[in-house]
């Protein structure tokens, strides 16, 4: 059995035919009994009744009566996770990466510029050995004047010498070769300083002090046994050939010649 009160379309009916049957039932009771107004009376009261009932039902189900509010679920925030920072601790130390060193650049090489002239074991600047006297000394002319040689002979043939002071001897064998090719100071004591001349790849030189010859050069050998300071020679084999030093006054290079284990002496020399 269905206990549940009717509803919409249903509920209309059923008002509107209890009305009419109260309405038709009404007349005719009307003459007969007095007494039934009551009765009436309670069937008006139940019709009213049921038609507040079914109007509270109806507004209900049209929505007119507000019912109890329902919230929607709770929006969920997004939280959006921040990149984690690592600190370094204050107390860590801090390594500081030492400055590059700079290796110094030797400059182009100019034939009218003799410091920049390398020597090697074989040449130094465009004078190579074994070529000829006056095809290895032209290029000397022009950076260099050729000094006469005196009649004491204390000048040595082919003996150059640049507005600097710088000196360069070429010597040759009995069969007119270039075999020794030196560079001197025209100074009357030995330089304390590099002149203007020719120098090694390592840039020793006249002038070069006789730690940075060592430093440059630490397989040194020591020409002159016995003897380590001033006058003494020294040779290191660069390019396929040697390179000799001999340390003038004051701990500096003095000589730096190619060639012939013997410096080139000049004939006041002996």
């Amino acid at each position: 059995m269905n206990t549940e009160p009717p509803v919409g379309d249903d509920l209309e009916r059923m008002l509107v035919a209890m009305k009419q049957n109260v309405l038709e039932r009404t007349p005719d009771q009307a003459p007969r009994r007095r007494h039934g107004a009551g009765r009436r009376a309670g069937l008006v009261i139940g019709v009213v009744a049921l038609l507040g009932i079914g109007a509270t039902s109806g507004a209900v189900a049209l929505g007119m009566v507000p019912r109890a509010f329902v919230a929607g679920p709770a929006p969920i925030a997004t939280v959006t996770p921040e990149p984690a920072v690592t600190s370094v601790p204050s107390s860590a130390p801090v390594v500081q990466s030492p400055p590059p060193t700079s290796t110094p650049t030797r400059r182009p090489y100019r034939q009218t510029d003799p410091s920049t002239w390398t020597i090697s074991g074989s040449e130094i600047g465009p004078v190579a050995l074994g070529g000829t006297v006056a095809g290895e000394t032209d290029d000397l002319r022009g950076p260099f004047s050729l000094l006469p040689s005196p009649a004491d002979g204390c000048v040595a043939d082919n003996t150059w010498v640049s507005p600097d002071g710088v000196q360069v001897q070429v010597v040759a064998d009995d069969s007119g070769s270039v075999s020794t090719v030196e560079v001197t100071s025209t100074a009357t004591s030995t330089p304390t300083a590099p002149v203007a001349g020719p120098t090694t790849a390592a840039g020793i030189g006249v002038g070069s002090s006789a730690e940075e010859l060592h430093a440059a050069y630490p397989d040194l050998v020591n020409d002159s046994p016995g003897t380590t300071g001033d006058w003494s020679m020294w040779s290191v084999a660069v390019d396929g050939g040697t390179v000799r030093f001999q340390i003038g006054t004051g701990g500096h290079v003095g000589a730096v010649w190619i060639g012939d284990v013997n410096r080139p002496t000049a004939v006041c020399d002996l």
